[in-house]
């Protein structure tokens, strides 16, 4: 725009000249000197054009250069700022990486000593503090034999030597009750009950009587009871039928810790022999305190 405004101011110029040079006649000198200032005002034209235009392409040049420089340079600025954030960031990271691992590799080993130390002190302790076993009660040493019963167990007591007996004629549950007392006072012996034969039918009285044995009596002596034994005869020999049915009852009914011993099966198998269809003789009486004696494991023991 300017240069087209600098030409026409120019042309206005130079045209009023030219028409007055023109109007007077001029000469062919000032002819000459029309074409002259034509001609330098078109080669002052051309002149400004070029001097004009290489200015403005070296301006876009520079433009556009100096615009893709500060292009490279804002992208430069930002990829070394995004390298920078990133390698900070990256840094940070492998710092917080850094931290957890060193943070774990402390706490583990922490925590496995601790858990063995304490598995050992607690192993130490157990061993230091060892539970102590009950003691167990020991067993009495049982010597000598008590007898305690009716007639039978009076002669048997005057067949055999080295026992000792409490007895008594015709003896029955009753008699039993009342002599209960002195009898569980014992300590330390092989102590045998033969009743019965006075009083078949009181069954169960004697098992009431035996359930109540003191635990003490009976832990500190070897308790038996002795079946009711065989009768024979025409007059006597009917009582087997309920002796056997007291024998078995009894034997059902034992009291805790107290023996049973069948005498009456092996007097039956064996034979015996009898004065007067219910007392025996001295020999059948020796051969009821054997077999006591063997049951008690006294088996070198001999009437």
């Amino acid at each position: 725009m300017e240069r087209k405004r600098n030409r026409l101011i120019l042309l206005m110029l130079f045209l009023p000249l030219a028409a007055g040079l023109l109007a007077t006649g001029c000469n062919k000198n000032n002819s000459e000197l029309y074409k002259f200032v034509v001609t330098s005002v078109t080669k002052s034209e051309t002149s400004e054009e070029s001097t004009e235009v290489p200015s403005e392409i070296t301006t876009e040049s520079e433009i556009e250069t100096s615009a893709e420089t500060q292009t490279e340079t804002t992208e430069s600025e930002t990829t070394e700022s995004e390298t920078t954030e990133a390698e900070t960031t990256t840094k940070a990271e492998a710092k917080q990486e850094t931290k957890k691992a060193a943070t774990k590799a402390t706490q583990k080993p922490t925590a496995k000593p601790t858990a063995k130390k304490t598995a050992k002190a607690t192993t130490k302790k157990k061993k230091a503090t060892p539970t102590k076993k009950p003691t167990a009660t020991p067993k009495p040493k049982i010597s000598g034999y008590l007898f305690v019963g009716d007639s039978r167990t009076v002669g048997l007591d005057e067949a055999v030597d080295g026992i000792s007996s409490i007895a008594k004629v015709g003896a029955k549950v009753t008699y039993l009750q009342s002599v209960l007392g002195d009898v569980t006072k014992t300590r330390g012996k092989n102590v045998i009950f033969n009743f019965g034969v006075n009083d078949l039918g009181n069954i169960s009285k004697y098992i009431s009587v035996y359930k109540s044995l003191p635990k003490e009596f009976i832990q500190n002596n070897n308790v038996i009871i002795m079946s009711v034994n065989p009768t024979d005869g025409s007059k006597y020999g009917s009582w087997n039928t309920d002796i056997d049915k007291f024998n078995k009852k009894m034997k059902a009914n034992l009291p805790s810790g107290v023996k049973y011993l069948d005498t009456n099966s092996t007097l039956k198998k064996e034979g015996f022999k009898t004065r007067d269809g219910v007392h025996y003789k001295a020999e059948t009486y020796k051969r009821i305190a054997q077999l006591v004696f063997n049951f008690c494991g006294d088996k070198n023991r001999k009437t």
